[in-house]
């Protein structure tokens, strides 16, 4: 069986980048992947400015003079674009924003001056040149490279681009994400079940994985264990999608298709995992190098598999960048024993206690124990290596919001 620090290798060397783009705008273009590195055409700031509001001086001049007491000469506002030139030996009052007048390099505070009768005067402070105040290019340099392609855009990309002075981007088209529930037990939430049937969770939880804004989802629904049926709903699947998300069916019991059609139909690449939960983890690549994603049945193995791999697969399709997810160090709430040699994902939370970080974990940690997913807030991982953990032992915490 393959351990968890294989499986994102597999996965990442057997997916093709996607390589159609589109140009939409750049209030539309939040959590989408850039499909061209992004150079700047102007200096940002484009001119030497104000930092804050304050009075304007020539630096030489400034420390040369013993009494430092001045008659203002004139004030400079922001968005003014024809500015005067005065005299170096004056002193100028500014708005934060506003150009630099020629020959003034330096900036002090309004509130580090004595005011009386018009006139000002300075305390007593270290002054430098330049204080206060923005250089041209500063922040971004004219012809600098501010994004590489693939980059993934969040809200503060998006402010940059538009002081760039971009309206639209070129990005990578949306994704298309087929996702489907295989299994005679299931039934779709909203009609009458029986004792023997169960309601479909799996497609509702990977739907609400899926960003709407930069993936369209295919929900093909449940199939039934039927070879056949789930054979031709895959194939329809390859033709519509990028990738399939495929839940039930991945284990060894006699109606348990999914495998013998992925190796019929594709290739399968990984098949059993050393993970709990998740062991019935597959991933294949249909032929025409669709990648199909295998998940657990049961609901918390699902969200778990996916929360961990699902991401890796999408990631890849869209960028080459490496994805990780986040986590920090917490210290353990509890103890308990572990099996030698595979990695565990327990459901926790986090409490604080004296200032420091602990982390409980659900009471029940079975794989078909929604609840405990609704309770906790992350994930603890436990590395293979390890078979006992102690109270206050140091531990990796996945959180599930971003």
């Amino acid at each position: 069986m393959y351990k968890f620090n294989q499986i994102e290798k597999l996965i990442q060397n057997n997916i093709s980048l996607i390589k159609q783009t589109e140009i939409i705008k750049i209030k539309d273009a939040k959590d989408r992947y850039l499909a061209e590195s992004i150079y700047s055409k102007i200096d940002i700031p484009p001119n030497n400015n104000a930092a804050v509001d304050g009075y304007l001086f020539n630096y030489k001049n400034l420390i040369s003079d013993p009494l430092k007491k001045y008659q203002v000469a004139s004030e400079v506002h922001a968005g003014e674009e024809n500015i005067k030139v005065y005299s170096s030996k004056n002193a100028v009052k500014i708005s934060t924003g506003a150009y630099l007048p020629k020959n003034f390099d330096t900036l002090i505070m309004e509130e580090d001056f004595n005011v009386k009768d018009k006139i000002i005067s300075l305390k007593k402070i270290a002054i430098k040149k330049w204080m206060n105040i923005r250089k041209k290019g500063e922040d971004i340099k004219k012809k600098q490279k501010v994004f590489s392609s693939g980059h993934f855009l969040r809200p503060q990309d998006i402010g940059m681009l538009s002081s760039l002075g971009y309206k639209e981007v070129k990005v990578v088209r949306k994704i298309k994400v087929g996702i489907l529930s295989n299994g005679n037990e299931l039934l779709e939430p909203g009609k009458k079940k029986s004792t023997k049937k169960i309601y479909d969770s799996n497609r509702y939880i990977l739907n609400s994985f899926l960003d709407k804004k930069s993936i369209t989802v295919i929900d093909y629904g449940i199939v039934k264990d039927d070879f056949h049926k789930i054979e031709e709903k895959i194939k329809v699947l390859k033709n519509k999608c990028d990738t399939i998300l495929i839940s039930g069916g991945a284990s060894a019991g006699s109606k348990d298709y999914v495998v013998k059609i992925i190796k019929k139909i594709g290739f399968l690449k990984f098949w059993k995992v050393s993970i709990k939960p998740g062991r019935p983890f597959g991933f294949g690549i249909l032929k025409g190098g669709k990648p199909i994603l295998i998940l657990p049945g049961n609901p918390v193995a699902c969200f778990v598999i996916f929360f961990l791999f699902g991401k890796i697969v999408l990631n890849y399709l869209q960028t080459k960048t490496i994805f990780k997810l986040n986590y920090f160090l917490v210290k353990s709430n509890f103890s308990m024993k572990k099996k030698l040699g595979r990695e565990e994902f327990l459901r926790g939370r986090l409490v604080i206690k004296n200032g420091i970080m602990y982390v409980d974990k659900y009471r029940k940690q079975g794989a078909g124990i929604l609840n405990s997913l609704v309770w906790s807030n992350g994930l603890i991982r436990l590395k293979s290596n390890e078979t006992f953990i102690k109270k206050n032992s140091i531990l990796e915490f996945y959180p599930f919001d971003r």
